[in-house]
C-alpha cells in the first residue's frame, strides 16, 4: 500500500492545525507554504476534511482553519478513510474492486489479517501522538 500525496498532505496540515488548536485559525497560505505543498491542491483537500468534520472554516481577516476536535479524538485511520476512501492492502480487499481469482487465491486470507492489523495499528494513533512523537528531543 501507497499512502497516497492527499492523504499525506492532508496529515501534514492537520498536524500543523494540531498544533495551533488552542490559537488563532491558521491560512491557507501558511499550511501550504509550511510544508512545500500546492496551494490550490491543499485547498481541494481542506475543503475535503471541512465536509467531512475535521476543521472548521473562519473567513474574513485572520481567516483559516481550525480543528473541530481535540488532537487526541482524530485518528490516523480516520483521516485516511476520509481522503482516500477503505484501506486496502491489496485488490480483493477494495470494495470499490474486483480480482478475477479472488475466490481461488491462496494469500487472500493473510491479506485480510494484515490489513486488519494495519487499520487497528491507525486506529490506536491519533494527532495527539503525532505532536508527541515530534516533541522528543534529536537523539
Amino acid at each position: 500500500m501507497k499512502v497516497t500525496r492527499k492523504s499525506d498532505y492532508g496529515l501534514r496540515a492537520l498536524y500543523t492545525l494540531a498544533l495551533h488548536y488552542n490559537d488563532t485559525p491558521v491560512s491557507i497560505g501558511q499550511l501550504a507554504s509550511e510544508h512545500g505543498i500546492p496551494e490550490p491542491f491543499l485547498e481541494k483537500i481542506m475543503q475535503e476534511l471541512r465536509e467531512k468534520g475535521f476543521v472548521e472554516a473562519a473567513h474574513g481577516r485572520g481567516g483559516g482553519y481550525r480543528l473541530k476536535r481535540r488532537p487526541a479524538q482524530i485518528t490516523l485511520r480516520e483521516i485516511v478513510r476520509a481522503l482516500d476512501g477503505p484501506i486496502a492492502l491489496v485488490t480483493c480487499l477494495d470494495p470499490g474492486l474486483k480480482c478475477a481469482i479472488e475466490l481461488k487465491c491462496p494469500t487472500s486470507s493473510i491479506w485480510e489479517i494484515i490489513n486488519a492489523k494495519l487499520e487497528e495499528y491507525l486506529a490506536s494513533l491519533t494527532l495527539a501522538d503525532i505532536l508527541q512523537q515530534n516533541e522528543k528531543p534529536e537523539r
